[in-house]
């Protein structure tokens, strides 16, 4: 839904390949041509493990050069992406198919769909003329630095062991994972300053029935927690079903079944409330897609709560609803409110960026025909190895070298009952 989130997808993933010493450096800007690419460095990691430099034109979009810098952290992505789902469990596995496709074309063409997002996203960019600001510059070095610290203190990698590891450099990294997203954040700024994107009843309408978004309030009647901390008794459960029962009966036989469902929550309902004026923290109930994820980002609802309350009509109740909390009464509602108006703008945003992806212009260079996906991988996972014994034998050293020095004050310090006056070294 969020197209910040779908351009930043898979940018801050795991650690893929163990740690890696290597280190990179930036490339510099290149020229749109299928020449031949100019003699790599000894640290362009795209050189040593596909056999052509990180600034080599893989394919443009739109006019938008995307170099092997960029698309092969994606290749190494879809690589890894297959492996996860039970693909390429071994070197025959390489010869088969995906989805009717051969292996290694299937690769490169969800490499290529996923890099070519950030092609067509800065063609619109430069059409545009829009550039960072200073202040937004600053603020992107320091997220960087944050993620840096961050990789050392949990994962003990450095930024750069942890770029290596993606087959990325810092500066194809900077603009994929902070740069893009940004501009087009301000694109999307720009084009609602100038009425391209405005917040219509139909939109929102059009939203709602295509990404399946429902809205419910509920009254929560809580299972007991027992003395030892462990979980309510069937019993129990059934005294709240009971209770729960019976509030459904009285809703439905009131006069105003809707008035009289807000005053009971607002009474009777145990779901979080503030301390201090002990009113509901969520008096307005909660918006969600079909998967359970809050519209407004804050969390996930449990699939029975979803699944009840994706089927209510505005104004209906639902039946008694078990969680793991107890039981739910929930009322449909509309799911045109103001957090569903909130995020109408991403909404509008995703349907431009798919339908610039669906009128992109693609041209492949030589260096995509040639490219074997199955050769970088091997030679990737052959240098992560030669980099991890390396990083090993150093901290080996490392720590051979400590446990050998002794310290001064060690050998020098004085004798039991002696005072430092007394000692050889006064």
């Amino acid at each position: 839904m969020n197209w910040n989130k779908r351009l930043c997808a898979g940018l801050a993933g795991a650690l893929l390949l163990g740690l890696l010493a290597g280190c990179s450096s930036p490339s510099p800007t290149p020229e749109a041509s299928d020449s031949p690419a100019p003699a790599a460095a000894e640290d362009d990691i795209a050189y040593q493990t596909a056999g052509i430099s990180r600034d080599t034109v893989i394919f443009t979009a739109d006019g938008e050069d995307v170099v092997a810098d960029e698309y092969l952290y994606w290749l190494l992505s879809a690589i890894a992406q297959a492996k996860n789902s039970g693909y390429l469990a071994d070197d025959t596995a390489w010869e088969e198919e995906i989805d009717g496709t051969p292996t290694a074309d299937y690769l490169k063409e969800l490499a290529l769909e996923n890099t070519k997002l950030y092609a067509v996203a800065m063609s619109r960019i430069h059409e545009a003329g829009l550039t960072l600001s200073a202040e937004e510059l600053e603020s992107i070095e320091t997220e960087m630095d944050s993620m840096g610290a961050m990789l050392e203190m949990y994962y003990g990698v450095t930024f750069q062991e942890y770029l290596d590891q993606q087959c990325i450099s810092r500066e194809a990294y900077q603009k994929l994972a902070y740069e893009i997203p940004q501009l087009v954040s301000d694109l999307q700024d720009k084009y609602i300053e100038e009425g391209e994107i405005a917040t219509t009843d139909a939109g929102v309408r059009e939203m709602i029935e295509n990404e399946g978004i429902y809205s419910c309030k509920h009254i929560l009647l809580m299972f007991p927690e027992n003395e030892d901390g462990g979980a309510a008794t069937d019993e129990q459960k059934a005294e709240v079903k009971a209770q729960a029962d019976a509030l459904l009966a009285e809703l439905q036989g009131a006069e105003d079944p809707v008035a009289a469902f807000e005053t009971a929550m607002n009474e009777k309902s145990q779901d979080g409330r503030d301390p201090e004026t002990n009113e509901l923290y969520a008096p307005q109930g909660y918006t969600f897609f079909s998967d359970g994820t809050m519209i407004d980002g804050s969390g996930s609802l449990m699939t029975a709560f979803v699944e009840a309350g994706a089927a209510l009509g505005e104004r209906e109740l639902s039946q008694p609803v078990e969680t793991d909390y107890g039981y739910h009464i929930l009322l449909g509602q509309s799911a045109d409110n103001e957090d569903t108006r909130a995020v109408y703008p991403n909404y509008a945003m995703n349907q431009r960026i798919d339908q610039w992806m669906l009128d992109a212009q693609v041209e492949t260079a030589s260096a995509y025909d040639t490219l074997d996906p199955k050769a970088f991988y091997d030679k990737l996972m052959e240098l992560a190895q030669q980099w991890a014994e390396e990083k090993q034998a150093e901290a080996e050293a490392e720590a051979e070298a400590q446990a050998s020095a002794s310290p001064a004050a060690e050998t020098e310090s004085p004798a039991a009952g002696e005072s430092p006056a007394e000692s050889p070294a006064a």
